[in-house]
């Protein structure tokens, strides 16, 4: 049966231009893995729906979203640093990535006292203790969540699998448990940070133990990349977290709740498959750009038509969703249809991960910085002009362009290249 099986995905091969054995061997672990996160976050949804007022939930969400934005500060491109050079076999520079994880923490980390201490003045208690959190606390996220990148870029699927869902599971009960017992955001806030960054330590030195890296192999250029790839992202981190920003400062924490609810669910829809770009990226970086262009179309093309597909039929499904797990946000029901559509140009991930596979610096640097300020603007525009719908239709908006000027940076490194 299992001979037969790998047949009919050689026989596959012909139409999908892909490697399907690799494909199915690995997206199943990932696409397991992202499927118990989506479940833990529909609980965690639910229960916050449930149990948790709209403007506790809205406080909750902003400093979840100001903890992310400061990331930006450190050196977010350490992870796609860490991937490639494991990737093509300097394992070793997992130690390095980590030490400077840590290190460049510090600048968001003193950003975040002082904002801690202006909230202070300003009498708001919940946010100023939950930005002295993102101080104390954040600086040890990334640093901890970087097996990721390393079993990625072992092709570890499994293990990444199966410890991605101990480290969705176990913070998830702890967040459930505050709920029971506070009604402060910025405690329940940093049940949410502590525990991550607690279970996440602990699965380092499991994957340390198991892979055993040799301090010797290791990459002299990851602080090079890592910067670049950094540089790349700063708009783009800060972009990502805008609107739930704008949402909060110009509408109010209900309306950032609401926001979030129908963000919630086709965000999650996205996390499954973005998981097809890390399964690809180990496969991409040992391929010239070349190569990988001449089925590149033929893929996009049909990896859209699936997102219209799920797009639609989320349309369709989202009214009774709602209706019975989150009835007390109906009125984001309308909101949630719409931002769906923004599902079907997420095919960008495979000329993004083509990229930043062959360290393709130019291109990168004008796709972070192209997307991420169309984003910012119409965003922002969005929200201005027409509150929670514009924001909604911005995002949707940014994702199609980022799409376009995807493929056109593609098709222009190939041509610089050859």
């Amino acid at each position: 049966m299992k001979n037969r099986l790998i047949a009919l995905l050689r026989w596959s091969e012909r139409y999908t231009k892909t490697d399907m054995v690799y494909l199915t061997s690995n997206v199943s672990w990932l696409t397991l893995k992202q499927i118990f996160l989506a479940l833990v976050s529909l609980g965690l949804s639910f229960a916050f729906a449930h149990l948790v007022s709209k403007e506790m939930y809205g406080n909750y969400r902003y400093l979840q979203s100001l903890f992310w934005t400061l990331t930006a500060l450190s050196l977010t491109g350490i992870p796609a640093a860490l991937l490639r050079s494991v990737a093509r076999g300097k394992d070793g520079t997992y130690k390095q990535a980590i030490r400077l994880s840590l290190l460049w923490s510090i600048p968001s980390a003193l950003v975040a006292l002082a904002i801690s201490f202006y909230y202070f003045t300003q009498g708001n208690n919940v946010l100023a203790w939950g930005a002295l959190t993102i101080s104390v606390v954040g600086p040890f996220l990334q640093a901890s969540y970087l097996f990721g990148s390393y079993l990625d870029g072992k092709r570890a699927f499994k293990t990444n699998a199966l410890y991605g869902s101990i480290l969705a599971g176990f913070p998830a009960l702890f967040i459930l448990t505050a709920m029971l017992f506070t009604g402060s955001a910025s405690a329940l806030f940093f049940v949410y940070l502590a525990s991550n960054v607690f279970v996440a330590c602990i699965l380092t030195i499991f994957v340390w133990k198991k892979f055993k890296p040799l301090l010797s192999n290791k990459s002299e250029s990851i602080l090079n990349l890592g910067a670049h790839f950094s540089a790349m992202n700063f708009l783009s981190t800060v972009a990502q977290q805008l609107d739930r920003l704008l949402v909060y400062h110009f509408l109010g924490a209900t309306e950032l709740a609401i926001y979030s609810f129908a963000t919630a669910v086709p965000d999650q829809v996205k996390g499954v498959f973005n998981n097809v770009g890390s399964i690809a990226f180990p496969k991409f970086a040992n391929r010239p750009i070349k190569d990988i262009r001449a089925s590149l179309w033929n893929r996009l093309f049909k990896f859209t038509l699936l997102m219209v597909l799920v797009s639609v039929s989320y349309i369709l499904v989202a009214p009774y969703l709602f209706s019975v797990l989150f009835p007390s946000y109906s009125d984001a029901v309308f909101y949630s249809q719409i931002y769906a559509l923004a599902l079907i140009p997420i095919g960008s991930i495979f000329p993004t991960t083509i990229l930043q596979a062959h360290a393709a610096k130019r291109e990168l640097y004008f796709l972070n910085l192209s997307t991420s300020l169309i984003q910012i603007l119409s965003v922002l525009l969005g929200v201005l002009w027409y509150g929670l719908l514009g924001v909604v239709i911005a995002r949707g908006i940014s994702r199609v362009l980022s799409f376009v000027i995807a493929q056109l940076l593609i098709s222009y490194n190939a041509r610089r290249t050859t």
